[in-house]
């Protein structure tokens, strides 16, 4: 698949997330199965975050030949694997799908640490990159 291709897909699905964000919040709510508490807005959510992993790495060019290479390809896998694994990793850390922390603080500011590595770690991927090819 060409990369332009995508890089459309994905922007799509980034777009779709924050339109039902901030535009349809109220499609969040709906329950996906009733049993399991598990809302619409933890899969669009859920989507959107690796979409946006994805996109990111994308973006960001890789050093060819540089002795940061294999960490920063290395990196990207932990980063995706973050993002892959947000769903289960919100579940276990609250307790349900709809990740409501009620009466839990420390799991919430849990949650919100390991959301906010996976949002900013292409940060850290753009500074490794950019000290890889100050090595040259």
């Amino acid at each position: 698949m060409k990369k332009s291709i995508k890089q459309i897909l994905l922007l799509s699905v980034l777009a779709f997330t924050f339109y039902c964000l901030f535009v349809h919040p109220e499609l969040l709510g709906i329950s996906l199965s009733k049993k399991l508490n598990f809302p619409l807005g933890s899969l669009i959510s859920w989507s959107g975050i690796v979409a946006y992993t994805l996109l990111l790495h994308l973006f960001i060019k890789r050093p060819l030949k540089s002795t940061l290479s294999k960490v920063g390809k290395q990196l990207r896998f932990l980063h995706l694997g973050l993002a892959l694994c947000w769903l289960p990793v919100s579940y276990f850390i609250s307790g349900n799908l709809a990740f409501a922390f009620q009466n839990k603080p420390i799991a919430f500011k849990l949650w919100i640490g390991y959301t906010l590595v996976i949002l900013l770690f292409p940060l850290f991927l753009i500074l490794l990159n950019r000290f890889g090819k100050s090595e040259k």
